[in-house]
This record gives structure tokens, C-alpha cells and sequence, in this order.
């Protein structure tokens, strides 16, 4: 085997992980049509094909399945060897592109990052707002932060914390409308939205319950999801620790308290299988080793 069959090998399995040539190019930042010349040249010298590929199919064979389950490996293991040389570099340089929720940049992200940057010089960080991964790789995001985990393929999650949470509602709404007895009362209730999650999964006396959200007011901001609850809008999901705070204020009272709600949970996001560089490791575990009270940055977003 030559450098040039080791090079199309390489190809063909970043096309294989990355699910087709045009996310590959985005990963690797290498042309789709070279990444195509060079499985069809590896194909040519195998004398086996590896791919059907077409405008609406990416699929291997099983040619293609046994070479990329034996190659695939050796490159992941060069990779991690890579990573862990290039990662005893004392100096760190480069640019790190993370998004996130705006609130997690403004209570937490932001001063971690000044910070980081002051350690090292070399780096730069640039942070986009968003609450998803759908344009992970279009926009060539190293890390992100979200609070739903990730279905997007070829992409790593792991858990960053996770918080349980509770019902509330502001002592005028109680006065006004009553407080709920049982959980299929929450149907006759005002509910507030403050993300995507169609509906609530609760538990009552050792019996589940899915409640379906249509909110009467909805808004993506945990914080201002609060706000509106404290205005007496109606009755919010939120962070117990948040919540110990606003009722000794006199601000919120818990709603269906002897209900398990669901736990909320934050993740950090990298692409799989691709070399991370050394300032993007560096900087995800930063933010995890500074991460270790979750209770008091969810107090402070949510006030």
C-alpha cells in the first residue's frame, strides 16, 4: 500500500462517518469531488465496490462494510494518538467556535471564555446563540451547548448537568384560578411554555402522567418564562433551586408539590470522530471542570 491508497482509504472513511461527500467536505474542509475521486480511485484499485451512491442514496456494501470496520479503527486509534501529542503542546493558538443559549453565554460562558482567552493568548473564541445542533456543521461549530440531546449523526454528547425540576405559579394566579389538586387539573390551567418540549411527563403516586403542552404563552427563555409565571400569566416548569428562592420571596409558590417532576439537563456537543484540536479540548474541559455547581448558575439565569 502506497501514501496515496492510505489517503483514499482515509476518504472513504470520513464519507462513510460523516454520512455522505458534501458533510465530509464541511468537516474536513477538503472538496466533495476530491473526496469522490478518491473513493472511486480506491475503488479502482481494489476492484470492489464500496459505495452505491446516488442523489437520494449513500449506501456501503458489504466490500465497503468489512473495509471500513477494519480501517476505520486504526484511524480513530491515530487520531486519539494525535490528539494526545498535539495536546502536550504548551501553547495553545487558534480559534474555537461554540453556540449556545444566550443565557448560558451571559451568566456562565462569557467570563470563562475572557478568562481562558487571558491564559492563552493565541486563542480566539467566537459564540453564536442557538439551542440545537441543525447547524452544527454548516456553520463549523467546535462545541455546543444544548438542552436537548442531539439527534444530528456523527456527532458526540455528554451530559454537562442535569437539575430537577418543579411547578410553580405566582401567588395572585393560586388566588385567581385555585391550586391544582391533581395533575389532570393542570388541562383546565394556564401553561407557559419556555422551549420546544411538547409536552410535560409527571408522576404521581407512583402513577405517570403526559401532559400536553399548549401554552398560553410561550417564549424560548427560561428566564422569561419565569417572569411571566411571576406576573401571574399561569403555572411554569423551572428549577427546584430557582424555585427555593423566588418562595422565600414571596414570588412563586409551588404548584402539585408532592409531583416528580422531569429532570432538565444541559449537554456539550463535538463532532465525532474528527481530530479535536487541542484548544477545543482544552476549552470543553474547562467549561466542564468550572461546572460544578449547577444549582447556583441556574439560580442566577433564572433571576
Amino acid at each position: 500500500m502506497n501514501s496515496k491508497d492510505m489517503a483514499n482509504l482515509y476518504w472513504f472513511c470520513q464519507a462513510v462517518e460523516s454520512g455522505g461527500f458534501a458533510a465530509a467536505s464541511l468537516q474536513t474542509q477538503v472538496s466533495a469531488a476530491t473526496i469522490s475521486r478518491a473513493v472511486a480511485q480506491l475503488e479502482q484499485q481494489l476492484g470492489e465496490k464500496l459505495l452505491h451512491r446516488n442523489a437520494k442514496q449513500f449506501q456501503l456494501t458489504l466490500a465497503g462494510e468489512e473495509y471500513h470496520q477494519r480501517f476505520s479503527v486504526i484511524f480513530e486509534q491515530l487520531g486519539e494518538q494525535w490528539q494526545q501529542l498535539n495536546n502536550s503542546q504548551p501553547r495553545l493558538t487558534g480559534d474555537i467556535y461554540v453556540s449556545c443559549p444566550e443565557p448560558f453565554a451571559d451568566y456562565f460562558l462569557q467570563q470563562l471564555a475572557i478568562k481562558f482567552m487571558q491564559q492563552h493568548p493565541d486563542v480566539n473564541i467566537h459564540i453564536r446563540f442557538a439551542s440545537d445542533t441543525e447547524r452544527f456543521i454548516e456553520d463549523q461549530i467546535d462545541l455546543a451547548v444544548v438542552t436537548t440531546p442531539t439527534t444530528t449523526a456523527h456527532l458526540v454528547q455528554r451530559r454537562l448537568f442535569e437539575s430537577t425540576l418543579a411547578l410553580a405559579a405566582s401567588p395572585e394566579y393560586i388566588k385567581q384560578h385555585g391550586q391544582p389538586q391533581q395533575v389532570e387539573e393542570l388541562l383546565q390551567h394556564q401553561l407557559l411554555a419556555g422551549n420546544t418540549m411538547p409536552h410535560w411527563k409527571l408522576k404521581m403516586h407512583d402513577q405517570s402522567f403526559t401532559v400536553p403542552i399548549k401554552p398560553k404563552y410561550s417564549v424560548n427563555s427560561l428566564r422569561l418564562t419565569i417572569q411571566a409565571a411571576k406576573a401571574g400569566v399561569g403555572i411554569c416548569l423551572l428549577p427546584q433551586a430557582a424555585l427555593t428562592v423566588f418562595a422565600e420571596r414571596g414570588e412563586l409558590v409551588p404548584v402539585l408539590p408532592q409531583v416528580q417532576c422531569p429532570s432538565g439537563s444541559a449537554y456539550i456537543v463535538w463532532v465525532d470522530r474528527k481530530l479535536l484540536s487541542a484548544r477545543v479540548a482544552a476549552f470543553r474541559d474547562s467549561i466542564f471542570e468550572h461546572m460544578q455547581h449547577p444549582d447556583e448558575f441556574l439560580v442566577s439565569i433564572t433571576r
